[in-house]
């Protein structure tokens, strides 16, 4: 069971690394756009000061504040993607280890097995071994000794 959740785990992973690496791409994408829309803009305003002999300083300032907000906005969505994948690997890591906690699940379900084959109930299952509903029932269909 702990096979097929590696499994599915390094699926998760590798579409989160997918993701992010699309994310750098479209960011690389948009700030080559944005560079070459202030460049346009530059080029813009400085025919515009050869032919009137003022800068519409307006303008510029309007057009690099837009530049800083989508910047600012592409930065902010680079922090919440790289975030969940961070708790991702950390989940999968821990999961990874063997700790004191998943001996003594193991503990209750091989219990669980037990009382099972020795024709225990589902509320005994329940009760005694910490288990759900769902897994008690599980246990009974998969261990109870059929008559």
């Amino acid at each position: 069971m702990s096979h097929v959740y590696a499994v599915s785990t390094g699926s998760c992973s590798m579409w989160l690394d997918m993701a992010v690496i699309a994310l750098a791409v479209l960011q690389i994408v948009t700030l080559a756009l944005l560079w070459r829309q202030g460049r346009r803009i530059e080029r813009m305003l400085a025919g515009r000061h050869d032919e009137s002999g003022s800068v519409p300083e307006l303008l510029l300032i309007n057009a690099l504040n837009k530049i800083d907000h989508r910047l600012g906005v592409l930065e902010a969505r680079t922090q919440q993607v790289d975030v969940p994948r961070r708790s991702v690997e950390i989940r999968a890591t821990q999961m990874a280890m063997p700790t004191t906690g998943q001996h003594v699940v193991a503990h209750n379900y091989e219990l669980a097995q037990q009382l099972a084959r020795e024709g225990s109930d589902l509320e005994q299952l329940m009760t005694r071994c910490g288990l759900s509903r769902n897994e008690a029932e599980l246990v009974l269909r998969l261990h109870a000794k059929r008559a």
